[in-house]
């Protein structure tokens, strides 16, 4: 590559990491997380899909964004669960958080779920000093009632 390549190659990378243009954050996730990566696009990269396990969001986390988004719990926490298969899921959770927390490189910020896993997370992040963000549930008790809002609250809380 001849040095004007180089130049322009470096003065775009200087412009994309400069206006924090994908490179600031990842959101990670489940529909939550699918819903919050589109109100979120151009500010973070995104790698969320309906329906997934806590655990299969942990998976999604790259190292390397300044700020990792993650909203997980909901699809570990059906509505009419015994108490046997809520203390599993109240685990998995868990071990999933802490995989997510340790990828993170402790930049990260936890959405709050609306459901049954709402308290396993919200402990678990006010025990381990990591953020979260409410939201407020639409109509289903699950899904933000306003993604844009809540896109606006995550921007606030890391500096975009």
């Amino acid at each position: 590559m001849d040095r004007n390549a180089l130049r322009t190659v470096a003065l775009l990378a200087t412009l994309c990491l400069g206006s924090g243009a994908q490179a600031s954050c990842m959101v990670v996730g489940d529909s939550i997380g699918v819903g919050i990566g589109a109100a979120m696009k151009g500010v973070c990269s995104s790698s969320a899909k309906v329906g997934i396990s806590s655990t299969a969001v942990a998976d999604r986390v790259r190292a390397g964004a300044h700020w990792t988004i993650a909203s997980l719990g909901s699809n570990d926490f059906p509505r009419g669960i015994s108490p046997a298969q809520r203390a599993q899921s109240e685990a998995r959770v868990r071990s999933a958080l802490a995989s997510t927390l340790a990828k993170a490189g402790g930049r990260l910020i936890l959405i709050l779920p609306a459901n049954g896993a709402r308290g396993t997370v919200q402990s678990w992040a006010s025990s381990n000093g990591v953020r979260t963000v409410p939201f407020a549930p639409g109509p289903d008790g699950i899904h933000p009632r306003n993604y844009t809002a809540l896109g606006r609250e995550i921007r606030s809380r890391i500096g975009e």
